[in-house]
C-alpha cells in the first residue's frame, strides 16, 4: 500500500473532525468571551498571564507533544502492525481526545483555572478528589524522571544534538524577554529565532561536540542532572520568560517538521513495507492497544496541561476550541507521522541491519530519526542529506521530550498545591518536592519496574478526568451526553487492562514480580473508588 493515501486520509480527516465535531463541542459548551478568564483577574506574571491565541496554542501543543505520541505508536506497530494504530489515532483523537482535551481546558477556566484534581475534589467529594490528585502526583513524578532520561540518553547517543538545544533555550529567554518586556516587532523575532534555530541544528552537524565525561555512569548523570537543573528553573521563572515562548518555538519546529514528512511522504509515495496486522502476538489487542498508543488518540497528562498551565493563560473562552480540541488533533497528525514514516522508511525484518527491529533494539529515537532521515533526505532538498533530516527527526523528539519534563514539573506543583496540602504554596520548595524523588528515581534507574505502569495510570487519569469535569458541568445544566461513551469506554478498557496484564499468562503474577502486582492492584482499588464515586455522583446530579 502506498503510505501517501494513509496521510491525505488523515489530513483530510482531521479538518473535518475540527470543522463539525468541534463546532459541536463548543455549542454544547456555551463558549462566552463575555465570561472573563482566570489569566485575567488574576495576572500575577508568574503562572497566571493572558497570552495570544497563536503563543498559548504553540505552548499547548509543545507540552502534549511529547515522547508518548512517537514510542506508543512505535510499540504498538510492533505488536499489531500498523493498520489497529492508524484506526484508533484516527477515531479516538477526534471524539475522545480532542474533546477530553477541550472540555478539561473549559471546566477549568470556570473553576479559576483549577486543576483537574481540585475540580473533582470540589464537585464529587473531597476523598475522591485527593486520591486522585495522588495518583497525578504520582505519575507526574514517573513523566519527569523518564522523559529526563531519554533526553539525556539521546544526548549522549546523538551528541550533535548538544548545540540544537542550547541555542533553541538561549534563543526563546530572549525570544520571551523580546515579546513580553520591550514588545519587539513579532515577524522580526520570529524570523531571527527560527534562522538561528535552524543554522544551529546544521552547526551540530559540522561541528563535533562529545558528550562524554569521565565516565559512561558519570556522563549519564551529569546529563540528567542538568535537564533537572533546567526543569527547576523553567518551572518557577514566570511562564512567559521561557516555558511559552520555548514552546512556541518548538511547535513551529515540529510544524515544520510534520510538513517535511508528509511532503516526503506525498511526493515519494513509499510502500509500506509492514504488516498492516499482526495476529497471534504476546499481547491482546483489546485492551493494549488503548493504553500503548495512548497520547496518540487520548491522554489523560493532556487534561493535566489543559487544566494546568494553559488554563492559567487563556485570553478568551473562544480561544479555547483552536488551543484544546485543534492541538489535540494536530497531536493526532504526529502519531500517523511516525506510523508512515516507520513501516515506509524503513525495511521490515527480524535480522535486517537498519530495519525496523533493529533500530528498536536501539531506541525509539533513532528508530524514528532514521526512518524520517531515509525519507526526507531523498527529496533533494539542497543541504538537507539523510544524515542532516535524522539530526532534524532527532531534535523535534528531544524538543518534545523536555517541554513535557518542563511542564510536568510545574504540573506537579500544582497537583501538589492546589489538592493535596493547599497551605504549602512556595513554588521553589514545592517544585523540589517533585523534582527530587524524580531524580533519585532517574539517576539510580528505579523507575524502570514502575514505567510499565504508565499507559494505564495516564488512561485512568483520562477517564476520572472525564468523570470530574462531566458532574461540574452538569451542575451547570449543560448537557453532557457526548461525553458519556467514551468515558466509560477508556474507563472500562483502563480497568480491564489492570487486571489483564496484571492476572494473563505472562503477567506480574506470573513472572513473580510484586511490586508490580501490588501497585497494579493498588491502582485498580484506587481507580475504583474514584470512578465510583464519580459516576454516582454524576448520575445523582443528572437526575
Amino acid at each position: 500500500m502506498n503510505a501517501a493515501i494513509i496521510v491525505v486520509v488523515a489530513i483530510v480527516w482531521m479538518y473535518l473532525g475540527y470543522r463539525f465535531y468541534g463546532r459541536f463541542i463548543e455549542k454544547k459548551l456555551k463558549i462566552n468571551d463575555k465570561n472573563k478568564t482566570p489569566a485575567l483577574i488574576n495576572k500575577d506574571k508568574v503562572d497566571f498571564s493572558p497570552a495570544k491565541k497563536i503563543f498559548l496554542a504553540g505552548h499547548h501543543f509543545a507540552s502534549i507533544a511529547g515522547a508518548g505520541p512517537i514510542i506508543g505508536p512505535i510499540l504498538a506497530i510492533s505488536y499489531f502492525g500498523w493498520l489497529p494504530v492508524a484506526i484508533w489515532v484516527l477515531i479516538g483523537s477526534v471524539f475522545i481526545g480532542a474533546m477530553h482535551d477541550y472540555i478539561s481546558l473549559i471546566a477549568s477556566v470556570r473553576n479559576k483555572a483549577e486543576g483537574v484534581a481540585a475540580i473533582t475534589k470540589k464537585h464529587l467529594n473531597k476523598r475522591a478528589g485527593w486520591v486522585f490528585g495522588l495518583m497525578i502526583f504520582i505519575t507526574l513524578i514517573l513523566v519527569v524522571t523518564v522523559f529526563s532520561v531519554s533526553s539525556a540518553e539521546s544526548i549522549i547517543e546523538k551528541p550533535n544534538l548538544i548545540i540544537p538545544l542550547a541555542t533553541i533555550t538561549l534563543v526563546a529567554l530572549l525570544f520571551g524577554f523580546g515579546v513580553e518586556k520591550y514588545k519587539t516587532n513579532h515577524g522580526i523575532l520570529i524570523t531571527s529565532a527560527i534562522i538561528l534555530i535552524a543554522l544551529s541544528i546544521w552547526a551540530g552537524e559540522v561541528f563535533q561536540v562529545s558528550s562524554e565525561l569521565i565516565n559512561p555512569e558519570f556522563t549519564r548523570i551529569f546529563w540528567i542532572t542538568l535537564i533537572f537543573a533546567y526543569a527547576f528553573i523553567a518551572s518557577v521563572i514566570p511562564v512567559s520568560v521561557l516555558l511559552r515562548p520555548r514552546d512556541y518555538l518548538s511547535s513551529i519546529q515540529l510544524i515544520f517538521t510534520l510538513a517535511l514528512g508528509f511532503i516526503g511522504i506525498l511526493i515519494l509515495g513509499p510502500l509500506i513495507d509492514a504488516p498492516a496486522y499482526i495476529s497471534g502476538g504476546s499481547f491482546a489487542l483489546w485492551p493494549i492497544l488503548f493504553i500503548t498508543v495512548a497520547c496518540g488518540a487520548v491522554s489523560g497528562f493532556h487534561g493535566l496541561v489543559s487544566s494546568g498551565t494553559t488554563s492559567k493563560q487563556l485570553s478568551k473562552e473562544s480561544d479555547a476550541k483552536r488551543v484544546g480540541y485543534g492541538g489535540m488533533l494536530l497531536e493526532g497528525l504526529l502519531p500517523i507521522l511516525v506510523t508512515v514514516v516507520v513501516v515506509s522508511g524503513l525495511s521490515w525484518g527480524e535480522g535486517l541491519v537498519g530495519g525496523f527491529q533493529d533500530l528498536l533494539g536501539r531506541g525509539w529515537i533513532i528508530l524514528f530519526s532514521q526512518g524520517f532521515g531515509n525519507i526526507v533526505g531523498n527529496l533533494g532538498i539542497p543541504l538537507i542529506t539523510i544524515s542532516v533530516a535524522g539530526l532534524i527527526g532527532a531534535f523535534m523528539v528531544n524538543q518534545f521530550i523536555l517541554t513535557s519534563v518542563d511542564t510536568s514539573s510545574r504540573l506537579g506543583r500544582f497537583v501538589f498545591s492546589e489538592t493535596l496540602f493547599p497551605k504549602i504554596k512556595n513554588r521553589f520548595l514545592v517544585t523540589l518536592i517533585v523534582l527530587v524523588p524524580a531524580w533519585l528515581l532517574a539517576v539510580t534507574n528505579s523507575y524502570q519496574t514502575l514505567w510499565r505502569l504508565f499507559g494505564t495510570s495516564n488512561q485512568l487519569i483520562a477517564s476520572i478526568t472525564l468523570i470530574g469535569v462531566s458532574a461540574y458541568f452538569i451542575s451547570k445544566k449543560i448537557n453532557v451526553k457526548f461525553v458519556v461513551v467514551p468515558m466509560l469506554f477508556v474507563l472500562v478498557t483502563t480497568m480491564y487492562s489492570l487486571l489483564y496484564l496484571t492476572f494473563r499468562t505472562g503477567g506480574y503474577i506470573s513472572e513473580g514480580n510484586l511490586a508490580l502486582t501490588i501497585i497494579s492492584l493498588l491502582m485498580f482499588a484506587m481507580g475504583s473508588i474514584v470512578s465510583f464515586e464519580g459516576i454516582k455522583e454524576v448520575f445523582r446530579r443528572k437526575k
